[in-house]
């Protein structure tokens, strides 16, 4: 692991700090059974390149209704991730769980 690796990872551990405690004030703030969305970051995907949108919402099976966003994440203007932002619903964990089995 180089030293721009290291970099990238600590910025990574904040980020996902800060998420976290952003979620958990989010939930306090809100009245108890208020849906919040689910953001998952998913990387470009080694196996299926330009179809990894389309193959992530048909393997985790999220319906259209409970899509509020797909965003693109850029380095130096190429697409490296995508982030999903849903409903999330417990059949969506077992899609989860296959994508994560896929490879991808």
């Amino acid at each position: 692991m180089g030293f721009i690796d290291k970099i990238q990872g600590a910025a990574a551990d904040y980020a996902n700090q800060q998420a976290a405690g952003s979620s958990a004030e989010l939930t306090a703030a809100l009245p108890a059974g208020t849906p919040i969305a689910r953001k998952d970051v998913i990387p470009i995907s080694a196996r299926f390149k330009h179809s990894t949108v389309e193959a992530y919402l048909a393997i985790v099976g999220l319906s259209p209704e409970d899509v509020y966003a797909v965003i693109p994440e850029q380095s130096n203007d190429v697409n490296v991730a995508f982030t999903f932002v849903y409903r999330d619903r417990p059949e969506y964990e077992e899609g989860r769980a296959r994508w994560a089995s896929t490879g991808a």
